[in-house]
């Protein structure tokens, strides 16, 4: 914790010097006389907007971050000196003592963004918004080198993806400032990420406050109420937590280009003549830099500020007689802005224009959020319904109505008020009837919700002038009763937001910080196989290519908007980052893992293997020469040993009977299922030439070693070989499936429906498969209107169907094939076929596949064992779901057994929960595999899956306790003994937690 509070308090200090320094000398020596008394407050605002408009400049251009950190440094440590020679140096008490409520705003603001932070320990994403695939790998590049530079950076499936900013819609305001604070600070994305969106937040809410109080006239104290309920604004909270770094990168600079885009247009419009050339330029160049940071911030954020700006632009011009010249001004404004951000101009046809032309973004959102969720009073969740209005929310409500009516009617600023309304409320009803877009509407309502809050302050404002007459204490009590009725609601909703974010990340909570080790794991340079696994597919992946950004990556990421490959398809890399219940022998590696984290496995490459390739071919009578190289950069894709010493070629196969390979005339016997066929040693300039000989043979995969295996065919023992094909009629699908589990226990073989994009599961479909030595034939048919489902066997006898119904949403649903225990797959999920709800509920189903044959092998648990009771059996291992349960939730628990000989006496496996003191609390005894596989039946050799669950009681006391497993004869209960053991049991520690 102490290591994370560090981290933390150092990017915020950072972020705050870098901005104060290359603000303060530009805010004293640019800034308009009628923002003077703020300077000290713009000053940060003002080098944010600094740094992110040169700072693209620079990495479109020229360099990296470090060069352009380098040019701004020596521009404003030359503005600063100026102005320490002409004025002294900084006034911060003063400027602590002027401003202190607008700095205590900004605190909360910074100490709600990152307060989920403190629950979980350690640096994450808060939210889960999948954009940081994006974000973080930019800044990485963009410290590196150039926008230009990352196509050429070492290979990683998240260079291609992010090589061109524009393309892929992602503009470079917030990676340019995050890189800018990593460098600076020694930090990287994934720890700066959630503080400096937290940050962002602060400073737009202290712009707010400076806006109100300099173009609205408000005094400190409702500037500061106002500002403080944009900080609380739930909706904007919980935007922050979603990882829409692009939006919170625009934030700040909304009332930074409405303060002084107004105070310098008026200001040069009332006392042109009294004013120099040098001064009118300088304040053109305050209000361009920060407009035309928006565009590198956030395109779309020049939507609801440009109408804002109009609509208070359209009263300055009724209010001034000299209209034209009013109007040539701001001409002069905008022209320079243009100037300033001209290459975000094409960057927008490239990019933005580019992914509005797709389908619009959704995230799952088909609602227009409320006005409630807008201002604050109630909470938005992305998932959910609207919730209705509290009695404490409706009184609040209906306060801010009559605020907000006394303020339009009643304060001297009404007209500003009029306009800035009018253009806010424009923007959100195009979004609303005009575009009918619930996404937009969404992030646009973030923007301006915060509105409201202030004309709510301002017709305090006015009301307590208007009470003027009356005592102090009678003002002070009106004062904090409506701050109380208004602010509470809206402080109630921020906690809340705080609480949904409170337990665990909402992305990678299984992840991180473990994988951040690969960094120290695996040496710089390397190359690293990563998985292409559909389990981590997406961000989860992404945060693996991240992390591995300092080697070379071969492999695939499939993230929120695009698929990304890198790297030698057929080349084996010197690391494989595999998903945890990936068959590693699949890409050639045969060790053990050397780590294991999260989601993950890292495997080394065998020293023997010089090649591996993944074939999936199907050889028959037909003559097939094997692609495989000695040399993998080689152009050819015939095997020629160049070497003097031999070689020797291992063939994975899969047959679902037993079949002959010739190869090189020579004849080899292939046994059913998965097997290992070794052919050499070979020589210089020799190739090898396949057939079959009267059933096909697939060839999954081809090594080249330098030693030999121990047998020329051998076949992998606890293996699952699987065949499925769907078929769709209307909305009804057919799936059918072969299996031949001749030794591996029983197997589930599931069909899972997701919308993963979304999170919505159609509906799960398992059967439980026994053990036979022959293929096993099953259909499901699933009726997609309405969920219904039925199974049978070939010849049509109805087979059980466990079935665990979803919901029916509008969605696209993505069918695939899980094969493995109860609790996780053993092969990498296949998908099979894929359908479409609409609004209205009707079903099309897209497209349907066939998979080639596909193999496994089952005996791999997560938690590897070697434990012996008596001298027939042996516990190879377990998977446990969770070590922390609190009262009432259920534990899996799934054991491999393997039978050391056959004919063994009827036992039970023991499966107790027992407290420090050994007393039972609950015990889930029985026979192995729910009494599908009795130790009567077992056969030497053979491996059994044995899943348990144990739910425990509700009345057990929060502490450490013990799984405690086992087995005894049936029905003496004579215990079996533990080999090598005093006590004939075999103890995992678990820990039972309040109920939360």
């Amino acid at each position: 914790m102490i290591t994370l509070v560090f981290e933390l308090m150092l990017v915020l200090l950072v972020a705050s010097l870098l901005a104060f320094w290359n603000g303060w000398g530009l805010a004293r020596l640019l800034l308009p006389a009628a923002v003077a008394p703020w300077r000290a407050l713009l000053s940060p605002l003002l080098g944010y907007a600094l740094t992110i408009l040169v700072g693209y400049w620079v990495v479109r251009f020229i360099g990296g971050l470090g060069w352009a950190l380098g040019l701004i440094a020596l521009l404003s440590g030359w503005l600063n000196w100026l102005v320490w020679r002409r004025d002294g140096p900084p006034q911060i008490i003063t400027a602590l003592r002027h401003h202190w409520p607008g700095l205590v705003v900004a605190g909360i603001a910074v100490a709600f963004g990152v307060a989920p932070l403190l629950s979980y320990g350690y640096a994450a994403p808060i939210g889960g918004g999948w954009d940081i695939e994006n974000y973080w790998p930019t800044a990485r590049y963009l410290v590196r080198g150039p926008v230009s530079a990352i196509a050429t950076a070492p290979p990683n499936p998240l260079r291609d993806i992010n090589a061109d900013p524009p393309r892929i819609g992602l503009t470079l305001g917030f990676s340019i400032w995050q890189g800018s604070v990593d460098l600076l600070s020694g930090s990287e994305p994934l720890v700066s990420f959630a503080p400096l969106l937290a940050w962002l937040r602060a400073l737009g809410v202290v712009g707010i406050y400076v806006l109100l109080q300099a173009v609205f006239t408000l005094r400190r104290g409702p500037a500061a109420f106002a500002a403080l309920l944009a900080a609380l604004n739930g909706l904007l909270l919980w935007t922050s937590y979603f990882n829409f770094g692009m939006q919170l990168a625009a934030w700040p600079l909304l009332p930074l280009v409405l303060t002084l885009g107004l105070a310098t247009v008026r200001a040069d419009a009332e006392r042109w003549t009294a004013q120099s050339l040098v001064g009118r330029v300088a304040h053109y160049c305050a209000a361009a830099i920060s407009l035309a940071a928006v565009p590198v911030a956030y395109y779309p954020a020049l939507g609801p500020l440009g109408l804002m700006a109009v609509g208070i632009g359209i009263v300055v011009l009724g209010q001034t007689r000299d209209r034209w010249r009013l109007i040539k001004r701001s001409l002069v404004l905008v022209l320079l802005t243009l100037a300033l951000a001209a290459p975000t101009i094409p960057d927008y046809f490239a990019g933005f224009n580019y992914r509005y032309s797709l389908p619009l973004t959704t995230l799952g959102l088909f609602r227009f959020i409320p006005l409630s969720n807008m201002v604050g009073f109630t909470i938005f969740r992305l998932r959910e319904l609207p919730e209705p209005l509290t009695v404490p929310a409706w009184v609040a409500a209906v306060m801010l109505i009559v605020l907000v009516g006394y303020g339009l009617i009643t304060s001297p600023q009404r007209w500003y008020w009029v306009g800035m309304l009018t253009g806010a409320s424009s923007f959100l009803l195009y979004l609303r009837f005009g575009s009918a877009y619930h996404y937009g509407y969404l992030k646009a309502a973030a923007y301006v919700g915060w509105v409201a809050g202030a004309l709510a302050a301002s017709g305090l404002q006015a009301m307590l002038d208007h009470l003027r007459s009356r005592s102090g204490w009678q003002r002070v009590l009106i004062a904090g009763s409506v701050t109380v009725l208004i602010g509470s609601p809206v402080a109630l909703t921020a906690i809340r937001v705080v609480a949904d974010h409170w337990g665990k990340p909402a992305l990678f909570a299984d992840q991180l910080p473990v994988l951040r080790e690969l960094r120290q794991l695996v040496p710089a340079g390397s190359t690293v196989r990563l998985t292409g696994d559909p389990r981590v597919e997406g961000v989860t992946s992404a945060l693996a290519a991240y992390l591995l950004d300092h080697t070379r990556v071969w492999g695939n990421v499939r993230t929120g908007y695009a698929s990304s490959s890198a790297g030698e398809s057929d080349a084996i890399a010197e690391y494989a980052l595999l998903q945890r219940d990936e068959d590693p022998t699949l890409w050639g590696y045969t060790d053990p893992p050397i780590w294991s984290g999260g989601s993950y496995r890292l495997y080394r490459r065998p020293s023997e293997t010089v090649a591996h390739l993944v074939w999936q071919h199907i050889v028959d009578r037909e003559a097939v020469t094997v692609p495989i190289l000695d040399d993998p950069s080689a152009a050819e894709e015939i095997v020629f040993v160049t070497e003097r010493e031999p070689r020797w070629i291992v063939l994975q196969t899969a047959s679902f009977t037993p079949a002959e390979l010739i190869v090189n005339g020579e004849r080899y016997g292939v046994p059913a299922g998965r097997s290992r066929v070794v052919i050499g040693p070979l020589r210089k300039d020799q190739k090898l030439i396949l057939q079959a000989v009267d059933r096909p043979v697939q060839i999954q995969t081809v090594s080249l070693l330098t030693t030999r295996p121990k047998s020329q065919v051998s076949r992998f023992a606890h293996s699952v070989t699987i065949k499925a094909a769907s078929v769709a009629d209307g909305s009804t699908v057919a799936t059918s499936i072969d299996i031949l589990n001749a030794d591996s226990a029983p197997v589930v073989v599931a069909l899972e429906l997701w919308d993963r994009r979304q999170g919505i599961l159609f509906g799960r479909y398992g059967l439980r498969v026994m053990p036979s030595a022959k293929v096993q034939q099953a259909t499901v048919t699933l009726d997609l209107a309405t969920g219904a489902a039925r199974a049978q066997d070939a010849a049509g006898v109805p087979i059980v169907l466990g079935v665990d119904q979803g919901a029916s949403l509008p969605g696209t649903y993505i069918a695939r094939l899980w094969v493995g225990t109860d609790q996780r797959a053993l092969l990498t999920p296949v998908d099979l076929f894929s359908f479409t709800i609409d609004r209205q509920g009707a079903v099309t189903v897209d497209w349907t596949a066939q998979t080639s044959l596909l193999t496994t092998q089952i005996e791999r648990p997560l938690q590897p064992l070697n434990v012996q009771f008596g001298d027939d059996m042996l516990l190879r291992g377990y998977d446990l779901s969770t070590t922390q349960a609190a009262p009432g939730e259920t534990i899996a628990l799934t054991l491999w057994w393997q039978a050391l000989r056959g004919n063994l006496d009827e036992r039970s496996i023991m499966v107790h929960v027992r407290n420090g003191q050994d007393e039972r609390i609950i015990d889930a005894d029985g026979p192995p595999a729910g009494g599908g596989r009795p130790t009567s039946v077992w056969q030497a050799g053979e491996l059994i899956i044995d899943e348990r669950h144990i739910t425990i009681p509700t009345d057990v006391l929060p502490g450490h306790y013990w799984l405690v497993i086992g087995s005894y004869r049936w029905p003496s209960l004579a215990p079996i003994p533990r080999v090598g053991a005093d006590e004939a049991v075999w103890r995992i520690p678990i820990e039972i937690v309040a109920r939360r």
